[in-house]
């Protein structure tokens, strides 16, 4: 069973994939990849949490993929092996975000974004037990 707080987690990670679904199903030429990219770190990012949390791990604030994977292999040596399947996914936190670092991302690197995203959001719910119906 989830916990509940891991639970509002897990909603909101479930959120940041779909807006990635519906960024990535627009022609091509409307693609906004900075965008998809920014939620499909989310994605990860959130369901990372959602597992920390369900765990009663804390993270205290961070965007760091690499960092949350750490604290989960901790729990779970699985995780440990996710670490090549992320990589870059970070720097999607913030960098792409604001002008100060100008980067638009290729289409293919978003594409490549969310293909990690799909990866770890199953990953996660199977090691939670649930489905996305969060039963």
């Amino acid at each position: 069973m989830i916990k509940e707080e891991a639970k509002k987690w897990l909603i909101k990670a479930l959120n940041d994939y779909k807006t990635a679904q519906v960024l990535l199903s627009m022609p091509e030429e409307e693609i906004v990849t900075d965008t998809l990219c920014f939620h499909c770190q989310q994605t990860v990012e959130k369901f990372l949490k959602t597992f920390l949390i369900n765990a009663g791990i804390d993270f205290g604030k961070t965007h760091s993929i690499e960092y949350l994977i750490k604290l989960c292999s901790c729990v779970d040596k699985e995780f440990k092996n996710l670490y090549e399947k992320v990589k870059g996914l970070t720097d999607y936190a913030v960098e792409v975000r604001y002008p100060d670092e100008f980067y638009i991302p290729t289409l293919e690197e978003a594409k490549e974004a969310f293909k990690s995203a799909t990866f770890i959001k199953e990953f996660v719910l199977k090691k939670l037990n649930i489905g996305e119906d969060l039963k």
